[in-house]
This record gives structure tokens, C-alpha cells and sequence, in this order.
């Protein structure tokens, strides 16, 4: 439902007819999962065939203690790359075969890695330390950028600014590759308790300080009351390492179910990561930062300076998930208020806001191909979106924080009590595997097919298919199409059943072909459909309501639809 629209309708209609022709295409889906959501953009998708994830390959590897959030990154020969809460960063072969493992002091790591167009891994480490040497006792924090090659040689280490005010880094890092030339590593934090700061650092890969930007800043009630926010509105993070923070507001599980579909009671999401937009060849990149809640802000990157191009507010609730970035610079990321349905938001360059009904989820969404998303719920499930409306919810009984994964031919949902796998183009399931404790690390893909998989703090390793030639893969039955090739509307409705009004103004019933083809791109995006392929329009006595629902033409005679034809 389309039914929320925060600036003129005119933009608003060209924003999301934008957002949906670039959807059907998708971000491009990258063959190596080098960050955390796969690829900058937070896409969550590779471009491989994989199998059904039904038998890991044996002797899962113990991770040591792994944070919630975080996952493996795969470089594109296919070395796979986990750091857990310790602050131990190891290596694997594709199939699981131990190599170097290395420390980065006395410091935790709460977050996945991110890998460099060398091959380079830069981790997050974070510590507090308590010096009970003087009187009174002091708190020290430290919070640090650490480099590794990928033959395990220890590079560098700086520290993060504002380190000693109390940073909270269970946000991943991201990365922007320049081609041919250099990277930049993001990075986002948030101060906590106290005074709410949220702020995104750009690293040089030799580690200088290219750009440092408070994002947010706040102060707030932890008990509520006049004047301030209250520490219900305030997100729940991390505050020390190995302990959580409190209990999240959205999802609480039902009650009765077997405690094997549970989470941990106090487990919550990691501070959201960034999202880049990263075009070709030299160009400034759009860095998107969600503050975790109620700021999500877009910034170009010119090298030197983060330079602030759009800022969405909410007035109300917060922004719950990581955003996904689209091949147009717009936003896609979920957002929640106490007590009333959750939403999923579209925000870009344009300053626009879309809203559509969404599930809870706390998980990044992940990107289909042909205008379909997969959004992986806080209660159990997962639900697909084509553009802004939902295609199908299948219910699963555990939960989940954890992104879905997508190969070329799979979605991999993981899930306190089982690994899913469901066929791309029908979202039946065709696999389950069964374990305790998963649903906290997003899934991971190698660039051979290999699906890489956390439950129990154990790296579960799924083959990948075996081709035979001349013999379609059983793990890939035909695709099934979800729509009708071109379904037509004749006549097309509003929200309420009336004649659907042809013209962006009220007034306006003198308008033209130009926003009769804006409101029937519209309409199709709506019923989720990349594209209009045709229309008819006439003038008539009849009642004519816009696509809103909300408004209605005030003319004896108004441009109504007598037809539209929608495409994919």
C-alpha cells in the first residue's frame, strides 16, 4: 500500500517508477562475498550456482565465539575469512581446511571482516579496560582499524576517531574501490550511553583519516519523561564487549513454541552497516548511513570530505535494519514504531520518501534480480517484495536477525533452528538442515558455489552442485513465473474502487500523455510490475479517485483509465 507520500506527487510517481525499472535489473550481483551483506550495496547476492544446502561437508569448524552480525567474507580465489569475539582472525580453504590464524591484541571484535582490492583484511577491534592501578579506578577504551595481508602478515593499526569517548563498533566496515587506483574503508559507530552520537569515518588503505562525519547527535532520557527521548526510543547496541545491551522492542516471540526457534532473550542486531553506491570508473560514490534510529543519511564522498546530499527524519519509531542500496542511489531499509505495523522505507537523492507495509526484520535486505527482495523476519519467515508489494511470506518457526543469501539459482535463510533453502524463482523450499543456536550470522557465498553457514558457533560448509553435461542439476527445478507476463487491468481501480483519476493535479484535468504514463507506471510498480506497457485513457462523468486513495476529482467530467497494461 502505497498510501504515505511526503512530497508532491509529481516527483513522488517518477521516484518510485525509478526505483522500480532499476530494480528489475538489480544490483549487480559480484562473485566473491567481500563484505558483510556480500557486496557494498548490501546486495546479498552472487552471481553462482550453488546447491541445496541438505549435508555440510564434515568436521564444522569451532569459531571460538562468534558476535551476533557477524559472518565470513570470501575472496574471489575463494579463502574464507571469520574473526570472532576474541579478536582472532582466521582463514579456510573453500572447503573448510584450516590455514593461518592470527591476533590482534587484547581486543574483541564484534563485526564481520571487509576485504580490499589486494586481498587485504581490515577488521574492527575493541576494548575496555579497567585500571584499578590508581584511585579511583579509570576506564579506558580503545577502538582501532586493524590491517592484515592475506598470506596473515599483521600491516597496521590506528585508532578510531573519538575511541576514548566510548564507541560502540559492531558495525561492520564497508569499502569503496576505486578501480585501478586506491580503497577506502567506511566506517561506522555510535557513542552510547549518554549523549547518542553516530558517526562515519573514511580510512585511506594506508591508514590516514580521509574524512571523519558526525553523523547524529542527541541527548536523551534513560528514564523517559518531558523533554528528552526516552530509553525506549533509544536503539539497543552493544555496550561492553560479550555482554548485550536490552532486549529489542519489535518481534518479542510468540509464547509456547519450542526454545529451539528462539534467539538468545538479549540478542540484538549489530549497528547498522553502510550502504555504497559505488558507480563506475571514478566517480563520487554515495555513502547511505542508517544511525540506527531515526536518521538515515546519504553523503557523496569526494575524497577528502563527506558531503551531506539527503537526510530522511523520523518523527516517530526507528529505523531497524541495514539499508540496500539501488542502482539509482536510493535507499531501501525497514522501519518500526511501538504497537503498529512495520514498514519498509524507499529514500534517495531526490529528498522523496515511499512507505509500503513491511515485516519486522532487523536483517538487511536482500536483492532477487526483477524487482523481487527477500526480507528475512524478526519472528520467523521471510517475505518477498516485487517493488513495493508483497509477492509471498513463508512462515518459518525459528528467528532470525541474520540477512538472506542469494546464488544464482537459491535463497538461504538462516534461522534459529535450521538452515533453509528455498528455489529462487517460486520460493518453494527445496532443503532444510536442522541445528541449535543459528540465525544470528548472515549466510555467505564463495565464488565455486560453496555456501557458508553459522550456527553454534561452528562454520558449516554446503557443497556446491555437481554439473553432469548434457543433464539439468535436480537442485534447479524450471522457474515458475510469479506474474503473468502482461497482466492487464481493464478497467484499472483506485485503492477504493473507483475510476482511477489520469492527471497528477486535481485541477490538472486537461493534463497529458506525460502523466498518464507517470500514474499508470505507478499503478504497475504498485501491483508489482517493473514497467507499463500500455494504457488507454478517456474523459467521463464518474467518480475519479487518485492512486493514493485519498483525493478525488472535482470536475463534472474528469480523465479517468479505461486501461493499463503492465510488463515485467
Amino acid at each position: 500500500m502505497l498510501d504515505r507520500f511526503s512530497r508532491p506527487r509529481r516527483r513522488l510517481s517518477r521516484f518510485l517508477i525509478a526505483l522500480c525499472a532499476a530494480s528489475s535489473v538489480g544490483a549487480a550481483p559480484a562473485l566473491a562475498w567481500q563484505t558483510a551483506h556480500g557486496n557494498p550495496d548490501n546486495s546479498g547476492a552472487v552471481d553462482v550456482e550453488t546447491a541445496p544446502a541438505q549435508a555440510p561437508l564434515p568436521n564444522a569448524q569451532q569459531l571460538g565465539g562468534i558476535a551476533p552480525g557477524a559472518g565470513p567474507v570470501i575472496a574471489p580465489d575463494g579463502t574464507v575469512y571469520v574473526v570472532n569475539g576474541r579478536g582472532k582472525l582466521k582463514s579456510f580453504k573453500p572447503d573448510g581446511t584450516p590455514g593461518w590464524s592470527r591476533d590482534i591484541g587484547n581486543q574483541g571484535v564484534l563485526s564481520s571482516p571487509v576485504l580490499g582490492s589486494d586481498g587485504s583484511i581490515y577488521v574492527i577491534g575493541a576494548a575496555r579496560i579497567r585500571d584499578h592501578t590508581v584511585n579511583p579506578p579509570t576506564t579506558k577504551n580503545i577502538a582501532e582499524l586493524h590491517k592484515f595481508n592475506s598470506g596473515g602478515a599483521y600491516l597496521w593499526h590506528v585508532p578510531l576517531p573519538g575511541a576514548a569517548g566510548g564507541l560502540i563498533t559492531s558495525a561492520p566496515p564497508n569499502i569503496w574501490k576505486i578501480p585501478g587506483t586506491a580503497d577506502v574503508i567506511l566506517v561506522p559507530t555510535v557513542f552510547k550511553p549518554g549523549n547518542y552520537q553516530a558517526r562515519l569515518t573514511a580510512f585511506s588503505e594506508t591508514g590516514g583519516v580521509l574524512a571523519d562525519q558526525i553523523v547524529t547527535a542527541f541527548s536523551f532520557e534513560t528514564t523517559g519523561g518531558s523533554g528528552g527521548i526516552s530509553g525506549w526510543d533509544v536503539p539497543c547496541y552493544l555496550v561492553t564487549l560479550g555482554h548485550y545491551g536490552c532486549k529489542p522492542s519489535f518481534g518479542a516471540p510468540a509464547s509456547g513454541t519450542d526454545p529451539v526457534h528462539f534467539l538468545p532473550e538479549r540478542m540484538i542486531p549489530p549497528v547498522p552497516a553502510v550502504a555504497v553506491f559505488g558507480p563506475t570508473g571514478n566517480e563520487v560514490p554515495l555513502v547511505m548511513m542508517s544511525d540506527g534510529f531515526q536518521d538515515l543519511v546519504g553523503y557523496f564522498f569526494s575524497g577528502s570530505a563527506l558531503e551531506e546530499r539527503f537526510r530522511v527524519h523520523l518523527e516517530r519509531g526507528k529505523l531497524l535494519s541495514t539499508p540496500l542500496a539501488w542502482p539509482t542511489g536510493h535507499a531501501m531499509i525497514s522501519l518500526g514504531e511501538k504497537d503498529k505495523p512495520a514498514e519498509v522505507m524507499f529514500a534517495g537523492l531526490n529528498k522523496s520518501t515511499i512507505r509500503a507495509a513491511g515485516p519486522v526484520t532487523w536483517a538487511a535486505p536482500t536483492a532477487l534480480g526483477n524487482s523481487r527482495f527477500a526480507l528475512v523476519r524478526r519472528q520467523g519467515g521471510v517475505t518477498v517484495l516485487r517493488g513495493a508489494s508483497e509477492e509471498i511470506t513463508v512462515a518459518l518457526p525459528g528467528e532470525s536477525i541474520a540477512s538472506a543469501a542469494a546464488s544464482r539459482n537459491h535463497v538461504f535463510v538462516s534461522t534459529a533452528s535450521a538452515l533453509h533453502t528455498f528455489d529462487k524463482a517460486t520460493m518453494q523450499e527445496v532443503a532444510r538442515f536442522d541445528w541449535q543456536r543459528g540465525g544470528a550470522s548472515p549466510v555467505a557465498i564463495g565464488p565455486q558455489g560453496h555456501v557458508y553457514a553459522i550456527a553454534d558457533d561452528r562454520l558449516y560448509i554446503f557443497p556446491p552442485t555437481l554439473q553432469v553435461t548434457g543433464t539439468p542439476s535436480p537442485s534447479t527445478p524450471p522457474p515458475a513465473p510469479t506474474n503473468p507476463q502482461s497482466p492487464r487491468y481493464d478497467p484499472p481501480k483506485s485503492k477504493n474502487g473507483y475510476a482511477l483519476f489520469a492527471c497528477l493535479e486535481l485541477d490538472g484535468d486537461d493534463c497529458g500523455k506525460q502523466d498518464h504514463r507517470e500514474i499508470a507506471g505507478l499503478f504497475c510498480a504498485k501491483e508489482g510490475y517493473a514497467a507499463v506497457e500500455k494504457f488507454d485513457v478517456d474523459t467521463k462523468k464518474t467518480k475519479a479517485e487518485t492512486l493514493q486513495g485519498d483525493e478525488y476529482c472535482s470536475k463534472k467530467k474528469c480523465k479517468v483509465f479505461d486501461e493499463i497494461v503492465c510488463k515485467n
